[in-house]
């Protein structure tokens, strides 16, 4: 995968928009623009700037080995934090709120375990299940809403 690509990637894997990385590492929209286009490439401390942004090593951004290389999390580890980071934006959690984030990651990956042993049974296992909006999440959701 080419450089530019990565860098709008890692922008859209954290939800964030060219304006706000843009505005957070000190480049304007235009050069982020065009760096994520491939018309322009970044200096050094733009690509260091950008790298810290993403959480993410240079190599990991350039992708030098041209090899996809998923970050894997162990979500219990994390929550564990007193501070935590979702779509880039840092939070402080109190101990009341760990529990019950943990809570509601224990009853989602409880459905989605019976949901992947029911797949696995009926022979349409897949080698990374996942959950999307239309399945789990979005049935919890709508549920917890009332619409169900």
């Amino acid at each position: 995968m080419q450089f530019y690509k990565n860098l709008k990637r890692a922008r859209v894997r954290m939800g964030k928009s060219q304006i706000e990385v843009a505005k957070a590492v000190g480049i304007s929209n235009a050069a982020l623009s065009n760096y994520e286009t491939g018309y322009r490439e970044p200096d050094l401390d733009t690509l260091c700037a950008l790298a810290r942004y993403y959480e993410l090593t240079l190599d990991e951004l350039v992708n030098v080995n041209n090899e996809q290389q998923e970050r894997i999390y162990d979500i219990s580890t994390v929550v564990k934090d007193t501070h935590i980071k979702f779509k880039g934006d840092l939070y402080e959690l109190k101990a009341s709120q760990k529990k019950v984030l943990l809570r509601e990651l224990d009853t989602v990956f409880e459905k989605f375990q019976r949901s992947r042993i029911t797949s696995i049974k009926e022979g349409t296992s897949h080698r990374h299940p996942h959950i999307n909006r239309g399945g789990l999440l979005g049935a919890n959701l709508a549920t917890s809403r009332g619409k169900k």
